[in-house]
């Protein structure tokens, strides 16, 4: 019986071979789940255990009403790009929160990413159901996740380009006005710089023409007090007078003045009275609204003083630079005490020093005409200027009395209040005494009168120079 129950030995090693095969399979099947035990999560496990923990989880709280479309993963953003991560699907209120997986991020501009479609940089990129936003720029909701995402990325653009195309059409319209502005500018520049000029009465187109400033100025103040005790400095002189041009020129900004005025001064050696001139008249000049130049004529050298012929020089010079029509010929030391007494020219030649302190305040003889007197052009070239041959103080005065009367022609005074003058004390000048030949002279002006004068004249011109207060011409005369 034994014998007959024993297996055969076939049998016998194929289940030996089986059991082993068993204890085999047992091993591995124990060192792989200890292996598995020991590595990290794989991605597809570690989100199968997310989604069960979501699962589990209750349901988010609805947000505030107007709140933006919020992330459940973590946002993180750049001031300069605005880089969105996410990782869990943004909520609608209300909706349950679905897990995305993607990640939208901005490079540069706004570009996003929701898995389906990437936007160029720029563009408001949109995922299904939110919008990524630029700082300060108001979110909207979708309002349905139908839409699909090219037309929402086309819809953005569009919207983020028209505020831009605001931008560059306000900038070039600023641009022209900018240069609207500046050519307005230049034009103004140069209406001043003509402005500027000199007698010039140039208006620009469209530029409303000024009307001739009345005979008698408004500015005028009266009487004037006038005194030499203190020693005046040119520096005061330029600061009281701002307006004058280069030359001592000036003209009126308000209105056309009625003449053009060259204001002549025979000169030598007189710098402490020509101050003293200088500060009284230039206020008084510019307050009668006259339109005028001041031109000191030096002699140069140390000849006998010739006054009449400096008095034609000035005339000769005065018309080179500009085109005067009535012509003011003064003595340094005699300051006007009325600004009503006005420095022009009348239809008859004027003798404007009619009450001189040093005379007691009259007309020394009806014949006098010494000391400032005006004349116009015409007026001046009627009697052949001023005699060229007086050397020395005196007679040359008395001389263009007699010319002017020869040519029917009468001499025209202000009253004798109007006319008052102050005249400077000092002392006679060197190389300037009494002319001996005066009274012989005076006798015979009509005879002299067509050969000598401003047709004969002749002279050296030494130096013309333009200071901010005057133009001084120096001239050799030649002598006796």
């Amino acid at each position: 019986m034994l014998g007959s129950c024993s297996l055969p030995s076939s049998l016998r090693r194929l289940s030996c071979e089986l059991v082993w095969l068993l204890c085999v399979l047992q091993v591995s099947a124990i060192l792989f789940f200890y292996a598995r035990s020991l590595d990290p999560p794989s991605a597809s496990d570690q989100d199968q255990q997310e989604n069960m923990a979501e699962k589990t989880q209750e349901r988010p709280a609805e947000p505030p009403r107007g709140e933006e479309a919020g992330e459940s993963g973590d946002k993180a953003q750049k001031s300069g790009g605005n880089e969105v991560e996410s990782r869990d699907k943004a909520q609608k209120p209300g909706e349950k929160a679905e897990e995305s997986g993607e990640k939208a991020e901005e490079s540069g501009g706004n570009e996003v990413e929701s898995g389906e479609k990437a936007q160029k940089p720029g563009e408001k990129a949109e995922e299904s159901g939110e919008k990524a936003q630029k700082p300060g720029e108001n979110a909207e909701e979708s309002g349905e996740n139908a839409q699909k995402p090219e037309e929402k990325a086309e819809e953005s653009g569009e919207k983020a380009q028209k505020p831009g195309e605001k931008a560059e059409v306000s900038g070039e319209k600023a641009e022209v006005s900018g240069e609207k502005a500046e050519v307005s500018g230049e034009k103004a520049e140069e209406s001043g710089e003509k402005a500027q000029k000199p007698g010039g009465n140039e208006v620009e187109p469209g530029e409303k023409k000024l009307q001739e400033c009345p005979k008698i100025s408004p500015l005028l103040m009266g009487p004037l007090r006038v005194e030499f005790s203190s020693p005046v400095k040119e520096e005061l002189i330029k600061k009281e007078n701002p307006r004058l041009q280069p030359g001592g020129r000036f003209r009126p900004k308000d209105c056309v003045a009625q003449q053009k005025v060259a204001i002549i001064i025979p000169f030598r050696n007189r710098e402490e009275h020509l101050k003293y001139w200088l500060y009284y008249l230039h206020p008084i000049l510019q307050r009668q609204q006259l339109d005028y130049g001041v031109y000191v004529i030096n002699q140069d050298g140390d000849a006998t003083f010739n006054r009449a012929k400096l008095l034609n020089v000035g005339y000769t010079e005065a018309l080179k630079e500009y085109d005067y029509d009535c012509f003011v010929f003064s003595d340094v030391d005699l300051i006007p005490m009325d600004d009503r007494n006005t420095y022009r020219c009348f239809s008859q030649p004027r003798h404007l020093s009619v009450s001189v302190d040093k005379f007691g305040f009259k007309l020394p003889y009806i014949e006098c005409f010494g000391g400032v007197s005006s004349m116009s052009k015409d007026q001046f070239l009627k009697i052949n200027g001023f005699p060229n041959n007086y050397w020395g103080w005196g007679g040359e005065d008395d001389d263009i009395f007699n010319r002017v009367t020869s040519k029917g022609m009468t001499i025209s005074r202000p009253s004798g209040e109007i006319g008052k003058c102050r005249m400077i004390r000092h002392s006679r000048d060197k190389k300037n005494e009494p002319n001996p030949q005066r009274f012989h002279r005076i006798t015979h002006t009509k005879e002299t009168m067509s050969s000598d004068g401003i047709s004969s004249l002749s002279y050296s011109l030494v130096k013309t120079e333009k200071l901010d207060l005057y133009t001084w011409i120096s001239v050799d005369l030649g002598g006796p």
